[in-house]
């Protein structure tokens, strides 16, 4: 269960940026996710495969878009 403040609000904001749909390919409309390292160990401990998606879409977005 998700008990960490940083974690529920970054869940809210992905959950709420999802709700729009963009126009464009993916360098055009995703930028990179970032964490302070707090953030991303809280993440990484209490979801797990949350962090594995933004881990995968940033490193997909530094080979395809140079980010």
């Amino acid at each position: 269960m998700l008990k960490s403040k940083p974690t529920m609000a970054l869940l809210t904001v992905l959950a709420v940026s999802g709700c729009v749909k963009p126009e464009g390919d993916f360098c055009d409309i995703a930028q990179p996710i970032r964490f302070d390292r707090a953030v991303a160990v809280v993440l990484v401990r209490e979801d797990r495969q949350a962090a594995e998606v933004i881990d995968s879409q940033n490193r997909y977005g530094e080979q395809v878009c140079g980010w």
